[in-house]
This record gives C-alpha cells, structure tokens and sequence, in this order.
C-alpha cells in the first residue's frame, strides 16, 4: 500500500525534471524519461523488482503496438522522397485545385505527404524545393506558400494516428485503431481549414525571401514517380484499416470476409503490405538501392522507437503507483469536464518543453489511469490529447525554426503567424473533438 500523497508529487517532481532536463540540459528524452520514471517508482514506494517489471512491460507492449507501424511508414516516405513522389502528389493536387489557389494545394501536398512521412520537420523540409520553385513560378509570396504547408504537415503529424505520437496515445489508452484514425481523418478537415483561413488572412507580414533549407541528396537519381503510384502506395494501407473499422461495425464476428479484412486491415499487416507495394513498383530501379533505402529509413526511425518505448516505462510505472486513484479523485473534487484533462495537460506540457512525441507519452501515461472516470471514449480521450498538444509551436520546437528560417521570418513574425495559428488549430481541435464526443 502507498502512501497517498507519494505518488502525485513524486510524479509532479518526475515531470518536471523530464521538462528540465531536456530543456535546460538537453539531454535526450530517453534517458530523460528513462531516469525521471525509474525515480518516481522509487519515490513513490515501489519495490526495485516491481520497477523493473515496468520499465520491461512498459517499453516492450508500447513497442510492441507500434514498431512495425512507425518503421513502415518511415520507409513509405523514404521511398516517397527519393523516387520523386512527394512531387507528383504536388503537382497533381495543384492540377485539380489550380494554379489560382497554390497556397491551398501546398497545403492538402503537405498533409497527404506528412502522414507516411510522420514528421512535419521532415515533410517540411522534403517539400521545401516544390515550394520555392512554385513562389517563383507563380510570383506568389514565399511566406505565404510556407505557412500553408505548415498548415497541412502540421495537421497530419498531430491529428493522424500513423505517426509515432498520436499512435503511442492510441496504444495508451487502448483505443480502437480503425476508429481513431477514422475519426483523426474527419477531425483533421475543420482543423487543416482553421488553420488555413487564419494564415491567408493573419499570418502574413511580407512576402519573405527564399531561406535556403539543406535537403537530403537521395542515395540515387531521382525517379520521377506517376501520381498513381504515389497515392496507391500512401493510400492502400490507410484504406485497408479504415475497411477494418467498418467492417467491425456492420459485418458479424464469424464471417469469413470480417476475418480477412480484419487480418488485412491489422496496422502491422496493412503497412507491410504499402511498403511491399512499393518494391514492387520500383523494383526497376534495383534491389540493392531499394534496400539501401529502406535501411536509412530504420537508422533514422530508431531514436523516434527508444523515445515511445521510454514513454511506455513512464506510463507504466505511473499505473503502479497509485497516481491513478489520487487523480480520480482530484478530478471528481475539482468537477472538471472529462474531456479538458487530457486537453489541458497536454497543452501544458506542449507549450513549456516544445517536443509533441514527449507531450503525448506524457500525456497518456498521466491520464491512462484516470481514463474510466472521465466519462469520455477512449477514443475522444485520443483526440483530445492531440488537441491539447497542437499548442503551441513557438521558439522551443524545432518546427518553428524550420518554418521561421524557410520563409525568412523574423521571431515576431513566427509569433503572430505560426504561433497563433497553432493556437488556433487547437481549439478548433477541441470544439470538433467536443462535438464527436456526443455521438459516443
């Protein structure tokens, strides 16, 4: 038996060195999170072999749910990158809006690219040469053409449970997959809109010269890819575990064709199938560089993997010590609406440390013990933590600087554009996320 007042504050003292030491002595998260949760089992009176169960359990389950998602959509975008991809969905999505709303076509670019890329900096910066070659083509501002693609990579990275935060809350609170990425994809319309809106109407200050942005030199001659093989190699897996979720829904248990769409829409199936695809469609260009690509797209996923597995520990050990309880009750005090806890936490730890990965594991582990007794889904309980961990982006996310030194904006600048823009998405978010919420 604990005693009751061990366990908050040693996880509230847990927090905040995770919020210093990566801040103040830019340690990296994982080691971070590793010693801040093996100190709060201790300091909340947990027995040594008890913690090494957590930290065992902790980092092999959270793994264990997303590692194969994570390494495939890694590979997904490697390809997608090195084969010309990203730039035929550009140029194909700017066909069917028109040359007369660019800013809108970088945008929907940046979304579609962000979801098997599963990081805004990368799809950002993967994107960058597209947009500079459009803003001096078309004559239309470079600072308008970056702020729309920050809206859209943006809201993919937060709203869509394939990248590596999202999917670790998804895992967390043991959410349905099929259902949360359903309801991320309808969710993410109004809040890649609000974001939009406010950016061509506020968020410019000048037209800004082209900052030079350092891309990577693919490992071999780019490959100009068909539109059509880019979106059947990034849609293919999202299609077949979005079928799953329906299926679950309106087919019975025993049917047979409920069971091959369930084996077929299984994330660890689904995105091994995507990547398999894609051999196939550029095998013409050799095995061994599809190999090597595939290798420097786990070499780079791998410090992404440490960190969820970390968060895992800390969610773990976090559900032993009795915070859960005390929270439950805190809460039931306090009369706070269910769905404001994950939001108002997330919010929190986003905007004081700047890192979304660590954000939502913190996130998740905090509220995963207290989920039952907010009366929200577990799914609502996702996106509301995603909502929460969209504010804000400013000087100490390294997506500010990619943004900020691209469309040669000043700090105020990023402030009055980025900055607000993202606090803008967020509560859009949560407006959207409340909505949800009644019907489930």
């Amino acid at each position: 038996m604990h005693t009751d007042y061990l366990a908050p504050v040693a996880s509230t003292l847990g927090i905040l060195v995770i919020v210093l030491l990566t801040i103040r002595f830019r340690w990296h998260p994982f080691v971070a999170m590793f010693f801040a949760a093996v100190g709060i089992g201790l300091a909340s009176g947990l027995q040594p072999a008890e913690i090494a169960e957590c930290v065992t359990s902790g980092f092999g389950k959270t793994l264990g749910y997303s590692g194969i998602v994570v390494v495939c959509g890694f590979i997904i975008g490697e390809f997608l990158k090195n084969t010309g991809g990203a730039q035929a969905i550009s140029q194909s999505v700017l066909s069917v809006v028109g040359v007369s709303r660019a800013p809108l076509a970088v945008g929907i670019t940046g979304y579609l690219l962000a979801i098997p890329v599963m990081c805004c900096d990368t799809a950002f910066i993967v994107l960058s040469p597209v947009v500079e070659g459009l803003a001096s083509g078309l004559k239309v501002p470079l600072q308008t053409l970056s702020l729309a693609l920050a809206v859209g990579t943006y809201t993919a990275f937060k709203m869509i449970p394939l990248s590596p935060g999202p999917l670790a809350v998804v895992s967390g609170y043991g959410a349905d997959f099929g259902r949360v990425l359903a309801l991320g994809f309808a969710a993410s319309i109004p809040v890649f809109a609000a974001g939009y809106i406010w950016i061509r109407r506020f968020g410019r200050s000048g037209s800004g010269a082209a900052a030079r942005v350092p891309v990577a030199t693919p490992d071999a001659p780019a490959i100009v890819s068909g539109a059509f093989s880019a979106f059947l190699s990034v849609g293919t897996p999202v299609v077949l575990i979005i079928l799953r979720a329906v299926a679950d829904s309106v087919l019975p248990a025993q049917d047979r064709l409920r069971a091959w769409v369930d084996f077929l829409g299984n994330p660890a199936i689904a995105l091994p199938l995507g990547v398999g695809l894609m051999m196939l469609m550029y095998r013409r260009i050799g095995m061994d560089v599809l190999a090597g690509w595939i290798s420097s797209a786990s070499s780079r996923c791998g410090s992404i993997m440490i960190i969820v597995g970390a968060g895992g520990i800390l969610g773990a050990v976090l559900q032993s010590s009795g915070l859960g309880d005390y929270l439950g009750q805190l809460m039931a005090g306090l009369h706070i609406p269910g769905l404001l806890v994950p939001f108002l936490l997330a919010m929190a730890l986003k905007s004081t440390q700047g890192s979304s990965l660590v954000t939502m594991l913190t996130t998740a582990a905090l509220v995963a013990p207290i989920l039952p007794g907010l009366g929200i889904s577990r799914e609502i309980a996702v996106l509301a933590t995603c909502a929460g961990s969209m504010a804000v982006v400013h000087v100490n996310d390294s997506f500010f600087w990619v943004v900020t030194r691209f469309a040669d904006m000043d700090v105020p600048s990023g402030y009055r554009s980025l900055t607000l823009q993202t606090l803008v998405q967020s509560v859009v978010a949560l407006a959207v996320t409340l909505a949800l919420s009644m019907f489930m």
